[in-house]
């Protein structure tokens, strides 16, 4: 009698407890790699003008990573380039302003928190699209512009200088579209959204070229899942819960709507997914 009312008990006691995945409302593909996976893209996106990638920084905390950029470099890129002539990256190198220029290089430098090797992989990047016959483009930044970006106190307007690379992005992009073959444009995430949120809506040159030119905008999101495992920002993202499926061994691709792409990159090993894997729940 005992026995039964104890198993009885364990039972009520299990069926209170469960396990909710978020994943199991979420539609998602997973590929062997990302060569696949980006196969998979550009058969369904179709024809495009504008390739519109972006990454999550790597910052100093994670290091030992390999780059979002890096891994556009030697896993992705190659795909992109018989169907490309142009590459813009998000970046400029101007050496020759003034304080101003070097002010704002500075602040940026400390606010991102790159680490030292941003500047290598930039390099290598470079260097890989002259081989494959692309022209490499960075963003004009004169040094007027530079000095207009910092505030009456001396320090960088932020939300300013995100409005200038916006600004720069869509126009340089903008300006070598043709008919003939795409542009790729390397950037931050926030910058290539196609559905951006409310509040961020402005700083999207993605958005506004889709309008321009009548569509033919892919947005491609790259998630290295231990590079933005320690980021809070990215708990708000509707992807969040997919990285809690991350593994070396497979890459997993999440479509946000109409030609816009999310690529979950092979982790480095299966703990990194224990920042987003569900937890037992009590049911009431």
């Amino acid at each position: 009698m005992r026995l039964g009312i104890a198993m009885a008990a364990s039972m009520i006691l299990c069926a209170c407890h469960a396990v909710y995945d978020p994943c199991d409302d979420l539609t998602f593909r997973e590929f062997p790699d990302a060569q696949a996976a980006l196969a998979t893209v550009l058969d369904e996106a179709g024809p495009a003008k504008v390739y519109a990638v972006g990454e999550y920084h790597q910052t100093r905390a994670t290091a030992g990573a390999k780059s979002p950029l890096s891994r556009f470099t030697n896993d992705i890129m190659d795909q992109l380039v018989p169907r490309s002539r142009h590459l813009v990256v998000e970046t400029w190198l101007d050496q020759d302003c003034d304080a101003a220029g070097r002010q704002v290089r500075r602040e940026v430098h400390d606010a991102t928190g790159r680490p030292p090797s941003a500047g290598v992989d930039i390099e290598a990047l470079m260097m890989r699209s002259r081989k494959k016959k692309l022209e490499t483009h960075g963003l004009p930044m004169t040094c007027i512009e530079h000095g207009s970006l910092l505030d009456p106190t001396g320090r960088v307007d932020f939300l300013r200088l995100l409005e200038l690379v916006t600004e720069k992005l869509h126009s340089t992009a903008r300006a070598l579209v043709n008919d003939d073959r795409a542009v790729i444009v390397y950037g931050g995430a926030l910058h290539n959204d196609l559905y951006p949120r409310w509040p961020l809506a402005d700083l999207s040159y993605a958005k506004g070229l889709a309008k321009d030119l009548g569509g033919g905008v892919v947005e491609l999101d790259l998630v290295v899942p231990e590079v933005v495992a320690p980021m809070a920002m990215v708990r708000l993202e509707d992807w969040f819960p997919l990285l809690g499926r991350s593994a070396p061994e497979h890459v997993i691709l999440w479509q946000r709507g109409p030609s816009s792409y999310v690529l979950i990159l092979p982790a480095k090993d299966h703990q990194t997914a224990n920042v987003a894997k569900p937890r037992l729940a009590y049911l009431d």
